[in-house]
């Protein structure tokens, strides 16, 4: 069966190539030093922590009694007197969480690629 792909070795130990697979390639191997600046953030911004909590008069979380959305960045709370007996509470939480934008250029790169070792191989065509 012909094929048009060319099978390829590393050198033996003394440096020859196999029989059959005299065809030398070389190609240069490289040394890269490249590294990036460190990058850094700012002061976080628009973070969020809320809870809606509801005040029911039922163990079952029927007949709501009043409910109220209270943010992380609110004053403290404090309502009028609820008239009658309260039976359950459910607290709901979501947090967003806040974002900083970069203070420092990430893309800063220092060092460079050097020529390293010539890397040979044995090929058969």
């Amino acid at each position: 069966m012909f094929t048009s792909f060319s099978r390829c070795y590393p050198p033996q130990a003394n440096g020859e190539c196999w029989a059959g697979h005299e065809r030398q390639w070389e190609f240069p191997l490289y040394n890269d030093t490249r590294t990036c600046s460190p990058c850094s953030c700012g002061e976080p911004s628009r973070g969020d922590c809320r809870v809606q909590t509801t005040l029911y008069r039922q163990a079952g979380c029927s007949d709501e009694l009043g409910s109220v959305l209270i943010s992380g960045l609110d004053r403290q709370l404090c309502t009028d007197t609820i008239q009658g007996r309260i039976g359950a509470v459910r607290s709901i939480f979501n947090k967003d969480a806040p974002t900083c934008a970069p203070s420092t250029d990430s893309t800063v790169v220092s060092g460079e690629i050097e020529p390293g070792d010539t890397h040979v191989l044995c090929c058969n065509r």
